[in-house]
């Protein structure tokens, strides 16, 4: 029997263009021989799709959908991802569901069992749990269902076990293959765990198991893909990462074990922060993309992530020097946006900034304080970035990357603004990598940005550095703190004075009101700013 698992990238909410997807791939498997195939969960609505749920007419799309695959359902088996109506007054109002489509007919249906409801996942606040596991056959093969969640509830492989376990459904079932639908998000890390877990599942319940995840980013959350068939010896077949593909496995040969190159982090990172960019972009029905060019390390990163998503024909880049600005911030964002091949426009934003000093001292009666002189200007450029984003139809890509995020060294509709955050997840040190990982095989960030001291450059001789402690010690402390969850107060040590984790304490207290009014933020990590973290604005914080 072959089977296959369709890799691909729906768009939440838009269902027409989902249907046109799932049946192109049905054809192409029609085409190819495939007997059954696969695709990711909620693959008609759409994977999260949140509160459109509330919306009864996309349900009631969703719905028809389905009954359109059925009919495109002859000659092949299909399970499709579906939101289902809950009959009961009793309980959430839908399923996540999966349906299995055979020759025109709905032959099984399977409702999740196991809904996620931390992190970013909040699948308890719509649907309801379903009760049964559900078996098909095909050619006289015993099938195994599952959705996402329902495999993942293995000691190690989740941090609280839930009291259902739904393999036990296939325990006195002697089975052929177990499918399981994903929506799976990317995090660093997580595919090495995937491949553990689902080694352990096909071991566990003696069979071969597909897992068909999507593709693709919605909003701030990138899915990888990364489908595979896995048996009890081996990975069999293995999706490309971060790309659509239709995987195709004959189960009836013995073929050997696959293994894809593997990538660095940085390599990983740029795949995924450039699907990111592309998927926001495109969904959002946008072409093209602005941004600020300061010279610095974080902007020449997202310039080079946006030219390899959308190439550098739909990149716009500004430089907007101070008096402050030093000459060679200049020249290494000119030269940056020559070796991307990127436009790059020089707007100086000196007299605008003249003007503003001068009203604001005039508004207060004497001469402002020196953060506000320094505010002005990252507000002075949004201002002009937003209104050359408007005019010409650019999202503009927010530059600033999680240290600063998690510092409150970012200031409020100054640098903080943008459609979406490109580096909101990355630490300073990880910003760094992948700007080396750009200059190999030759250079493309100039290197003069790579080797200077960071700077804001919003007064004479100002680094980072002046604010901050070295980013390696803050690095540190962002990754324990919220991705470890532990207390800054306990991670002094002899390298982190007690004195910088007081003053990094309150930083990062006092900016919770700055960090609930920034873009979404594209999550590489276990833990990002977004709506995986839902923090108080006020009272007591987490880092006291």
């Amino acid at each position: 029997m072959k089977i296959a698992a369709a890799q691909i990238n729906p768009r939440v909410g838009d269902i027409k263009f989902n249907l046109a997807l799932i049946l192109k791939q049905i054809d192409l498997a029609k085409s190819k021989g495939v007997q059954l195939i696969v695709f990711p969960e909620l693959a008609i609505l759409g994977y999260p799709p949140r509160d459109l749920l509330s919306y009864s007419h996309l349900i009631d799309e969703n719905l028809e959908a389905l009954q359109k695959i059925k009919q495109h359902s002859q000659g092949i088996s299909v399970v499709v991802g579906y939101v289902e109506r809950n009959p009961s007054p009793l309980g959430k109002p839908y399923f996540n569901s999966a349906a299995v489509l055979q020759n025109g007919n709905l032959i099984k249906n399977y409702r999740k069992k196991l809904l996620p409801s931390y992190d970013v996942f909040e699948e308890e606040r719509y649907f309801q749990p379903g009760e049964h596991g559900v078996v098909f056959e095909i050619q006289n093969k015993k099938i195994g269902l599952t959705i996402c969640e329902d495999v993942w509830n293995e000691p190690g492989f989740i941090e609280r076990e839930y009291d259902l376990k739904p393999l036990e459904d296939f325990k006195d079932v002697d089975l052929d293959l177990l499918v399981n639908l994903s929506a799976s998000p990317f995090q660093l890390g997580k595919k090495e765990i995937r491949d553990q877990l689902f080694q352990l599942v096909s071991k566990k319940i003696g069979c071969p198991v597909v897992f068909c995840n999507q593709v693709g980013a919605n909003d701030e959350l990138i899915f990888d893909g990364g489908s595979f068939v896995v048996a009890p010896h081996g990975k069999c077949v293995v999706a490309q990462d971060f790309q659509s593909e239709l995987l195709i496995w004959d189960e009836g040969t013995q073929q050997p074990s696959v293994l894809l190159p593997l990538r660095t982090e940085s390599q990983t990172l740029i795949e995924a922060l450039s699907l990111g960019i592309r998927d926001y972009v495109e969904k959002s029905g946008a072409r093209t993309v602005c941004l600020g060019l300061s010279g610095g390390i974080d902007s020449s990163v997202v310039a080079a992530l946006a030219v390899k998503a959308l190439g550098p024909n739909r990149v716009y880049g500004f430089t907007l020097p101070s008096r402050f600005n030093a000459s060679q911030s200049l020249e290494d964002a000119e030269k940056l946006a020559a070796n991307l091949g990127i436009s790059c426009r020089n707007l100086a934003i000196e007299p605008i900034f003249q003007v503003f000093e001068r009203v604001v001292t005039q508004a207060i009666g004497n001469n402002p304080k020196t953060l506000t002189l320094e505010n002005i200007q990252p507000r002075i450029r949004m201002t002009l970035l937003m209104a050359l984003a408007n005019e010409a139809g650019h999202l503009l890509l927010n530059t600033s990357n999680k240290s600063e995020i998690f510092a409150g060294y970012a200031t409020l509709y100054g640098d903080t603004a943008g459609a979406i955050s490109v580096l909101g997840d990355l630490t300073k040190h990880q910003v760094y990598l992948l700007a080396q990982e750009f200059n190999c095989p030759k250079e493309v960030i100039p290197q003069r940005v790579i080797s200077r001291a960071p700077s804001a450059e919003l007064r004479e001789n100002q680094t980072d550095q002046d604010s901050l402690p070295p980013y390696d010690i803050l690095d540190s402390l962002v990754k324990n703190h919220m991705e470890k969850t532990q207390s800054l107060q306990r991670l002094s040590s002899p390298q982190i004075s007690q004195e910088t984790i007081e003053k990094i304490s309150k930083l990062n207290a006092f900016s919770e009101y700055k960090r609930r009014q920034l873009p979404p933020a594209l999550r590489v990590t276990s833990k990002a700013f977004g709506m995986g973290r839902r923090m108080p604005v006020v009272g007591r914080k987490s880092s006291e």
